[in-house]
């Protein structure tokens, strides 16, 4: 078993990909859990989100996984949060 990795600090109005946050190969399923106390925007692209972008919000003390082999995820926060961040 591996160990968990550092959680993700999102700053305020700043688009994180997760990817390259964590070192996880781009691709990889991730299970994403919000542990910070703010909403978070996730988003699933190659490159950083400009505008018309789909999008899923998660909640406080939630998580999520997103499907495999996808092109890049992507967090945002209006308040900051903070995310455990773990391949699948």
């Amino acid at each position: 078993m591996s160990t968990s990795l550092p959680p993700v600090v999102l700053s305020r109005n700043v688009w994180v990909d997760l990817y390259a946050e964590t070192g996880i190969t781009a691709g990889t399923q991730l299970i994403i859990q919000n542990i910070g106390k703010d909403e978070v925007v996730l988003t699933e692209s190659a490159t950083q989100p400009t505008s018309g972008y789909g999008l899923n919000r998660l909640p406080s003390r939630k998580y999520v996984t997103n499907e495999p082999a996808n092109v890049g995820a992507w967090a945002y926060s209006s308040f900051g949060s903070k995310l455990q961040v773990e391949a699948a």
